[in-house]
């Protein structure tokens, strides 16, 4: 008999996410992954003075707000045409650093330790919704010790990312040709220092750390592995003198890697709770020429990015989330810390729940040296600002990974102001509905076959999904007369 479980939230930081898994013989065979939140932040910004896309997408997230600002920064060249300087790059990417330093350190250890380490049982901001719990006392004392210790670390990371971005979250210092401030000798030292104190910890306690949850829970290498294609946008790459720290745009997918082509970008909404609306071309043609470029999987489905502009429609039959589905010549892509690491060819143990709970840990440390190399070639004192002007008409796309994977803003101005804004999340590729064929998006595919021993108490399912780090919106808690309300149902 199938069984249908239903968990909300699911992910910790942003609560408005939901799961629904049908179970037979104590197994996944169906699941889908529900974000329950409308932003329509794109709609916010027709009007405005794209200067302002910098600022107001940060709004999206408070954990991954430089993300939109670097992905609106880089639109924003792309349709002004600047190029920004060697040293406006290393300044901006320095401060998008702090944000990965302070997402993977908190996510680590404020949102996937408390599946696998038993918390101390007065602990006010977390109960444990499960037993499997495998550490011996010693060590699961060790990461306890360390879950605390993190805490100043990930915000040391933000107050690093304040000394050029002047506050964090939502910093007002990544800008079109770098940032909007200096690097002078004292803000440089304040920096290393601080860099310095976070890399010990990550080489001393946290990665040894991830290394003994691997060691207890080994089983997790075999669940969640879903498809195996893997996307990245591109992660401090490209430098004129530095080259490639990281990694180039790459997908990889059926055992070979390719070169990542943006032109090959659709969105689906088939499963969304959205409408199609007449496409409104006047400005298109004259700005750009969108190329029509067909997927080695065939005739491209759904919209590209320039082309999407749907309407939101919660009555739509057989819709089940606001996420919509973005496809990579028509197929469901992993994107994040993973598919970097694969992509650059570091890390090539697997794809899987444990394979990408190490990975975030591994590129910590890999961005904290990237960090550090970043900072050995700035030159302090160095101006890269200058007055700007918004053209009548133009259009620029800004795509680059980030935290949680790969991130894209499309933008186009007209009569100076924005017109249209589109923006695709990590989350989004990661966390999408079924596409137009019944194509399954990445997560739910990756539950796929996971085994459950208490359908009460599935942590299967949320371990999985929150090794993909997902972020919906803002964070969300559920109580009603000061009663915490079961967040798993078991409905049939």
């Amino acid at each position: 008999m199938t069984k249908k479980i239903v968990i909300n939230p699911v992910t910790r930081i942003s609560g408005f996410m939901e799961i629904q898994a049908d179970i037979e013989n104590n197994q996944v065979v169906d699941a889908k992954t529900a974000g329950l939140m409308f932003r329509g932040f794109e709609k916010m910004l027709t009007g405005r003075n794209p200067f302002d896309a910098v600022y107001f997408t940060q709004r999206i997230c408070g954990i991954c707000s430089t993300a939109h600002s670097m992905a609106s920064t880089l639109a924003l060249e792309d349709a002004l045409g600047v190029v920004p300087s060697e040293q406006g790059r290393y300044l901006r990417d320095i401060i998008h650093g702090c944000e990965f330093l302070q997402n993977h350190i908190r996510h680590f250890y404020q949102y996937t330790i408390p599946d696998f380490v038993k918390l101390p049982e007065d602990y006010p901001l977390f109960k444990a919704d499960h037993h499997d719990f495998r550490l011996p006392k010693e060590k699961n004392d060790r990461l306890v010790k360390d879950y605390f210790a993190s805490l100043d670390l990930s915000r040391s990371a933000h107050e690093m990312l304040a000394v050029l971005g002047g506050k964090a979250p939502h910093n007002h210092g990544v800008f079109i040709g770098g940032i909007t401030t200096q690097a002078t000798t004292d803000k440089i030292i304040q920096i290393k220092s601080i860099l310095h104190a976070i890399y010990q910890f990550i080489n001393d306690r946290m990665l040894p750390d991830v290394n003994i949850i691997a060691e207890y829970y080994h089983d997790y290498f075999s669940m969640g592995r879903g498809y195996g294609n893997l996307l990245s946008f591109g992660c401090f790459d490209g430098y004129q003198a530095l080259g490639t720290l990281y990694v180039n745009p790459l997908v990889y997918t059926e055992g070979k890697t390719y070169v990542f082509n943006p032109d090959d970008i659709t969105e689906e909404i088939d499963y969304a709770w959205y409408q199609e609306t007449k496409k409104d071309t006047m400005d298109t043609k004259n700005t750009m020429n969108i190329k029509n470029t067909k997927g080695t999987k065939g005739t491209q489905n759904g919209d590209k990015p320039f082309d999407a502009d749907p309407k939101a429609d919660m009555n739509k039959a057989q819709a089940y989330s606001w996420v919509k589905a973005p496809r990579y010549n028509n197929l469901p892509f992993e994107t994040g810390p993973l598919a970097r690491l694969w992509l650059s060819g570091e890390y090539r143990n697997g794809i899987s729940t444990m394979d990408r709970t190490i990975a975030r840990v591994l590129e910590a440390k890999k961005i904290a040296s990237i960090m550090n190399t970043l900072i050995e070639n700035l030159i302090p004192g160095v101006s890269v600002q200058k007055e700007y002007t918004i053209p009548e008409i133009a259009v620029g796309k800004g795509l680059i990974d980030t935290t949680r994977g790969a991130l894209g803003h499309w933008l186009r101005v007209n009569n100076q102001v924005i017109s249209f804004y589109q923006i695709i999340t990590p989350s989004a590729w990661n966390l999408s509905t079924r596409s137009n064929s019944d194509v399954k998006g990445t997560a739910e595919e990756a539950l796929i076959g996971t085994p459950i021993r208490d359908i009460n108490h599935p942590i299967e399912i949320g371990r999985t999904i929150r090794s993909f780090d997902p972020c919906i919106s803002c964070a969300t808690h559920i109580y009603t007369g000061g009663k915490h309300i079961s967040t798993i149902q078991v409905v049939q």
